[in-house]
């Protein structure tokens, strides 16, 4: 189960915890999409996410602000739950 909170995503199985940035709506393509963004490099995001929703095709040498994505569809099925933690970070 995959908790999303107000600055991190907890994944409640392994523990593994990694720091997001939500944006919502931002997706020329999707326009109702939630975006988790990883804070840090620590690599958690992809052991939390399946591969079909998680993306990471920075360079770590120029991309100094993305350090990989997740983007979430409405047919997603976490992604209510994602929407949820999104509006609650913005408060």
């Amino acid at each position: 189960m995959i908790k999303f909170n107000k600055y991190h995503v907890l994944d409640t199985e392994s523990g593994l915890k990694c720091r997001v940035h939500y944006s919502l709506d931002s997706n020329i393509h999707h326009p109702k999409c939630v975006t988790l963004y990883a804070k840090d490099y620590t690599n958690g995001m992809h052991k939390i996410f399946t591969p079909d929703v998680y993306r990471n095709d920075t360079d770590i040498r120029t991309d100094y602000f993305e350090k990989g994505r997740v983007l979430l569809l409405p047919d997603h099925p976490l992604y209510a739950a994602a929407r949820l933690g999104a509006e609650r970070s913005r408060k």
